[in-house]
């Protein structure tokens, strides 16, 4: 007998709540303690949950999209139980019974008349534009029997790592290129004994008797077919591909629905993924936005002595998602500058007043979701076909915060709806949270326009770069002495630098022009300002 046994979530770290992306098995399906369930994904990088527990899945309880935390139940397995492994026993037997089987055809087929075995010299296939590559890795030994599809070399570019296959059935001679060595297309690099025509006739099948409980396992050991899961994108399409074609797109970071599949019904094979490889080595970037690796290779070490040190995973996902962005949006960035003399003036007496220490950032944060309300196509957002404009009825700001990590983006909620006083307190608390790495993941997504801002560092106007799928951002500068004339008297008047980045293919110059001069009059409201601070 077996027992029904429920896997819950395990503990995720600091993460609250997380996205499945990718469901790996299906009802019915064997699975060790070590398969993967699930693959769940975070703003920053995405993880694998394995089973657990060795058994047959019966269900699993989450679906593509869903929002899953700590301790949810997201797989009920059949686990093997006491009965199942006293059967060792016969397992054993039914492998030896196995192999007996296996050399009975291997004698067919060395008896075969119809065998051809031929030495072979294969030659590096073409690898696009790429006119050098690194051997890396080597898979395999002489001796060792290979398929076509096996991988004998792991070659490497400056861009991308790629397996190379053996191309033929057969024994490997020998390996002729070594770990280290530069390849090109056309360098021999494997001699290999090709066989074909293993089994031109099929032997007749292995006699079993049905009652015998030891004979019974081996024919479904014989027609025992791979297992295909389906693979749901996040598009709603579907690719269907085997467990270790999967494992190597894991491996060389393919998105699945990027690849054409070969094979039956759509199926991708290996050979596709070789193919996409090669594709993405020699293509240069598409004018899609999509991210690519530009920088050139250069030995700085030669006019003087250097440290590297590995970007963090925050700077690598921050990089990416800066370049897509500056690639895709086309970015203009308006200019301006606020008189904050009057606002500064009122900061003090009402902080005085009520012995608090509040930011002018608060005012500033206030004020914009004000402004907003009367220009609603800079708190909207392209729809993902680019086809529709999305209004949005709620105002949410995000504040980018410094920390030793780099800059993070949470959000303030419905800040059109709060007082100074209570925005105040959200930015202290965000930016404590996010120093601290603890910030909830409804914290950092939903986001309607940002804020960044330099004012207490320097400089004097910059071009914030949009933080997508948001069309609008707010750059501040340090604020600065400026004389004015006032009536024809000279006044020393505090100066505030604003500038605007918009996405152009949404918001037109005109229409930023007027929302940024609608913003500088604003902060110049003393009365909207006051009325604000504790409303």
């Amino acid at each position: 007998m077996s027992a029904s046994t429920i896997i819950n979530l395990p503990d995720l770290g600091d993460v609250e709540e997380v996205e499945v992306i990718e469901i790996s098995v299906k009802p019915g399906q064997k699975v060790t303690s070590e398969d993967s369930i699930l693959v769940l994904e975070t703003d920053k990088a995405a993880m694998e949950i394995p089973a657990s527990t060795n058994g047959i899945v019966k269900s699993v309880l989450l679906n593509v999209g869903d929002k899953a935390e700590k301790g949810m139940p997201f797989l009920e397995i059949e686990e093997e139980t006491n009965e199942q492994a006293d059967n060792s026993s016969e397992k054993v037997v039914v492998k030896e019974d196995l192999d007996k089987v296996e050399a009975t055809l291997n004698d067919q087929i060395n008896e075969s008349p119809q065998e051809v075995s031929e030495l072979r010299v294969i030659n590096l296939p073409d690898l696009g534009d790429v006119e050098e590559v690194e051997v890396i890795e080597i898979s395999v030994k002489p001796g060792q029997k290979v398929t076509s599809e096996d991988s004998i070399l792991v070659v490497e570019t400056d861009k991308a790592a790629m397996e190379i296959p053996a191309s033929t059935n057969g024994i490997v001679k020998s390996v002729l290129l070594n770990v280290g060595d530069k390849a090109e297309k056309g360098m021999p690099f494997l001699e290999i004994e090709a066989i074909q025509d293993l089994v031109k006739k099929s032997p007749e099948p292995v006699k079993h008797n049905s009652s015998n409980k030891k004979t019974k396992p081996i024919a479904q050991a014989a027609i025992k077919k791979p297992t295909y899961t389906n693979v749901s994108q996040g598009s709603g399409s579907s690719k269907h591909a085997g467990p270790a074609t999967r494992k190597l797109a894991r491996e060389f970071g393919i998105d699945l629905s990027q690849v054409k599949g070969s094979g039956p019904k759509g199926r991708i094979l290996k050979e596709d993924l070789h193919l996409f490889v090669s594709n993405a080595l020699s293509s240069t970037p598409s004018n899609k936005g999509e991210f690519a690796f530009t920088q050139p290779s250069i030995d700085y070490s030669k006019w003087g002595n250097v440290n590297e040190k590995p970007l963090s995973k925050f700077q690598k996902t921050a990089l990416k998602n800066l370049h897509t962005s500056w690639v895709n949006i086309p970015h203009v960035t308006q200019h301006d500058e606020a008189d904050i003399t009057e606002l500064l003036k009122l900061r003090g007496e009402l902080n005085s007043k009520n012995k608090l220490k509040i930011s002018p950032l608060a005012y500033i944060t206030k004020t914009i979701s004000k402004v907003l309300e009367d220009f609603p196509e800079l708190n909207s957002s392209l729809s993902h076909d680019l086809k529709n404009i999305i209004y949005k009825d709620y105002i949410n700001i995000g504040v980018a915060v410094d920390t030793p990590e780099g800059l993070i983006v949470p959000n303030i909620k419905n800040t059109n709806k709060k007082s100074i006083i209570d925005i105040s307190n959200g930015i202290f608390e965000l930016a404590s949270l996010a120093k601290d790495r603890k910030l909830k993941v409804d914290q950092l997504k939903g986001a309607t326009f940002t804020i960044s801002s330099l004012s207490g560092i320097g400089g004097k106007f910059f071009t914030p770069i949009i933080n997508p799928p948001e069309v609008g951002i707010i750059g501040l500068s340090k604020t600065f002495d400026s004389l004015r004339l006032d009536n024809g008297n000279v006044v020393e008047r505090k100066i505030l630098p604003i500038s605007l980045s918009y996405d152009h293919r949404v918001i037109n110059g005109a229409y930023a022009a007027k929302f940024i001069t609608a913003l500088s009059k604003k902060l110049e409201d003393i009365e909207f300002l006051h009325n604000s601070f504790e409303d």
